[in-house]
């Protein structure tokens, strides 16, 4: 089962404060983004403008090996290199623009297609409400980051 969608927001946080968070893989990860789960988060490799980790959280319990690429300024792209859930290939990108205000506009693709039928039920799921979980998550994130830097 095979699932994208696309969706918009507006965060108060600046275009690079956004782009910060996204490719911070330090220890502190897990606490900025509160989904991701601690236990199941792994750094196998940063570079320049790369990185290879394994992310995922608890509830349900799923994760991968996402490479990152954020070599193009204002969009972070993140794939699928291995998982037991998720198709190798499967993406997630986010492009990253100034707003009039001094924020950011955001807008992101999400797809991915199931590998374990545990992970069919979640992406029926996210046909459904991901577009609404994303921006309500990632606004929630990228505000509270601009508010703890104000």
């Amino acid at each position: 089962m095979r699932t994208r969608f696309e969706f918009d927001l507006h965060t108060v946080a600046a275009p690079e404060q956004v782009v910060e968070l996204f490719t911070d893989f330090s220890a502190e990860r897990p606490r900025r983004w509160p989904a991701l789960s601690a236990r199941r988060y792994r750094v196998l490799e940063v570079g320049e403008h790369t990185a290879d980790v394994v992310e995922g959280q608890d509830f349900p319990p799923i994760s991968a090996r996402w490479s990152y690429d954020w070599s193009s300024p204002g969009t972070v792209r993140m794939h699928v290199v291995d998982s037991d859930y998720f198709a190798p290939g499967g993406f997630h990108e986010v492009t990253i623009r100034p707003a009039e205000d001094g924020g950011s506009d955001v807008h992101g693709v999400w797809d991915n297609t199931a590998l374990h039928p545990s992970t069919h039920a979640t992406l029926a799921m996210m046909r459904l409400a991901g577009r609404r979980f994303f921006v309500s998550y990632y606004t929630r994130v990228f505000d509270r980051l601009a508010e703890e830097t104000d």
